[in-house]
């Protein structure tokens, strides 16, 4: 909730940034054009109405060149007396708006020709560049104080926007956790039942066997789910301590417990003995750890046909630990990776090849609530290859104890 008010603050934040940008922009550009307007205009009239080089209106030099020699309004810089040197029109009552070209800075000007005098009159632009840069500097102040303004209005808005969603995920997170709680006792009631029933049936009893070992099967399947349920809650409140965990023994333990279940799929699976490995060791819930290996493993294991093979690898890559399980039955579409992560999934080919429940979805929370993440591949030749990302645990310092 704390990044989805921030993420709110962020964009009105933004926005705000982009308007106040665009109307500064805007504003530069409709006050420039009107104030460069407003200058030809000026120095159109000072030179017209100019008689002599001593009442320049303010912020404009005069420039006299006429049979006696060349005169200026005092203060006329000397780069400006040399760019006019030899500037005239030709006629009398001329006027001509022109630029003058000095210091690197084109000056607008106007020439008016009046007999055999020549006036000038160019207009300073140091003082537009100063009017101009005050202007701008007002506008960044006002923007930046509006943009923060904004930010905190968005971010107090964010809040109250989503704190009764928070409170809604609350509750549903505790309804989820109390009614898994709830229905984990009925189910192993209702198992512990079924097969007690299976002992007493008779032995040529095949077909009532059959209807009880499926319904031993199906509390199973049932008590797992709602052992997933509330392992999702209690993964979304996290606070769970932590250990260093050894991903290698991790992988092998998950591996030995459903070589049976892989056996009677007809699937070989493989996987690395500690005994033999160097440990991989991340920091994390050993439970949570194990219960996405086994969704990995037994996902693989349900996707690969009879007589496929599904490996069981972890390898540390950088300051990373990769678990992964590769299978090689039907893949996964690319675009459907994302949705494949998402509770009760299932791919877009229509047929039920890949449909995954809860599982990736937990498997996603698990490694997030770790600092990793969920890879997913192709197999090369056919398959889909999930990993665990993880980061490696800080190497131990002997000094820490001391």
């Amino acid at each position: 909730m704390r990044t989805a008010s921030r993420s709110i603050a962020l964009r009105v934040g933004a926005t705000t940034a982009v308007v106040v940008l665009l109307a500064v922009i805007a504003a530069g550009v409709v006050y420039d054009r009107q104030q460069l307007a407003s200058i030809r205009d000026r120095v159109t009239v000072a030179a017209t109405t100019a008689d002599d080089v001593v009442d320049a209106p303010p912020g404009t030099w005069i420039i006299e060149h006429g049979p006696t020699g060349t005169k200026a309004t005092a203060g006329t810089p000397r780069s400006i007396l040399a760019a006019t040197e030899g500037m005239s029109l030709s006629g009398e009552n001329v006027v001509q708006s022109t630029t003058v070209e000095a210091d690197g800075t084109k000056w607008p000007a106007a020439i008016a020709q009046r007999e055999d005098t020549t006036f000038i009159a160019v207009y300073d632009m140091r003082l537009h560049d100063s009017e101009e840069s005050r202007l701008f500097t007002s506008m960044a102040v006002a923007g930046i104080l509006g943009v923060l303004l904004a930010a905190a209005t968005g971010l107090i808005a964010g809040r109250r926007a989503v704190r009764p969603l928070a409170q809604a995920l609350d509750l549903q997170r505790q309804f989820v956790a109390d009614a898994s709680h709830e229905l984990r006792t009925p189910l192993s009631v209702i198992s512990i039942r079924a097969q007690m029933l299976r002992r007493h049936l008779k032995p040529d009893d095949e077909a009532t066997r059959a209807q009880v070992d499926q319904l031993v099967a199906d509390t199973k399947v049932m008590g797992d789910v709602v052992s997933d349920l509330l392992l999702s809650a209690q993964l979304e409140q996290s606070g769970a301590a932590t250990d260093a965990v050894d991903l290698v023994a991790v992988a092998e333990g998950v591996a030995r417990s459903l070589e049976p279940y892989a056996a009677e799929a007809g699937v070989a699976l493989t996987w690395p003995v500690s005994a033999e490995r160097a440990p991989v060791v991340v920091d994390g819930v050993s439970t949570s750890l194990r219960r996405a290996v086994l969704a990995l493993v037994d996902n693989a294991i349900s996707h690969s046909p009879e007589g496929g093979t599904v490996e069981v690898t972890v390898q540390q890559e950088g300051d990373w630990a990769w678990a992964r399980v590769t299978d090689h039955g039907t893949g996964v579409d690319p675009d459907d990776i994302a949705r494949l992560t998402q509770r009760f999934a299932r791919d877009r080919r229509g047929d039920g090849s890949r449909r995954v429940g809860l599982g990736l979805a937990l498997v996603t929370q698990i490694v997030r609530s770790h600092g990793g993440r969920l890879d997913v591949s192709q197999t090369p030749g056919g398959g889909a290859t999930f990993a665990l990302v993880l980061p490696l645990s800080p190497p131990f310092d002997d000094d820490d104890e001391d």
